[in-house]
């Protein structure tokens, strides 16, 4: 979503999209801790859904997602897929300003399992091995 956030309409792979590009229109390079998040550009339902208003998108940052991996690893004893760490991350942040009878609903896509080594390997480098 941070193609929505500072990105611009391009074209990318035949698709016009919202996608994260320099001055000159060149692909900027990206990086997450979750590989099907490290893309420049979002699906053309994503941007249309976007144009229309029907959606709002947001971010997390990597570590705030890490944070979240591990928070929802210990507790609830879910092993949420890195992409999926994101929404949960997002939504430890706003949670506590709904009001109280608020639903929400998070959709844990993917295998957390295959994300274990590298998320024990950014949390050591973080200093968080527990």
């Amino acid at each position: 979503a941070a193609r929505f956030q500072g990105g611009k309409l391009g074209v990318l792979q035949g698709t016009k999209t919202w996608l994260l590009a320099d001055d000159d229109g060149q692909i900027d390079l990206t990086h997450s801790v979750s590989a099907g998040l490290d893309y420049a550009a979002v699906g053309p339902e994503h941007a249309f859904l976007q144009e229309l208003g029907r959606v709002e998108y947001t971010y997390a940052t990597d570590s705030a997602a890490l944070a979240a991996f591990q928070q929802l690893s210990q507790i609830e004893g879910i092993i949420p897929a890195l992409e999926s760490a994101h929404a949960v991350a997002y939504v430890a942040e706003v949670a506590p300003k709904l009001p109280e009878n608020e639903l929400i609903v998070i959709n844990l896509s993917g295998r957390g399992d295959k994300d274990m080594d590298q998320a024990c390997r950014l949390l050591a480098k973080q200093g968080d091995s527990s």
